[in-house]
């Protein structure tokens, strides 16, 4: 079994090569998309807060995210979101002090 990513950047060539020669060697070919997820404590990373800061943010519902089992995941796109937000909230707060 072997895995092709594709990402924007992937040619149609190189795709189609890929299929093309799997289904060549009898196999069969399965293209899923999947929307890429972080754990509490990478979002906590990219916006330099602790994971527990995170995970109030998800027991208030401030911040939404799937379980896994037992773990939260959180899409790219709610951290984009609430990220924006959490920057515009700053910049509302710092433009108060002057």
């Amino acid at each position: 079994m072997s895995t092709l990513m594709i990402t924007p950047d992937l040619t149609d060539d190189a795709l189609l090569s890929f299929v093309r020669e799997h289904l060549a060697s009898g196999e069969h070919v399965q293209i899923t998309a999947t929307e890429p997820f972080m754990t509490p404590q990478q979002m906590a990373d990219s916006l330099n807060v602790s994971r527990s800061f995170i995970m109030s943010k998800i027991t208030a519902g401030e911040i939404v995210s799937v379980k896994r089992g037992t773990r939260h995941r959180i899409s790219v796109a709610e951290v984009e979101r609430y990220r924006r937000q959490y920057l515009d909230l700053s910049a509302e707060l710092l433009a108060q002090d002057f």
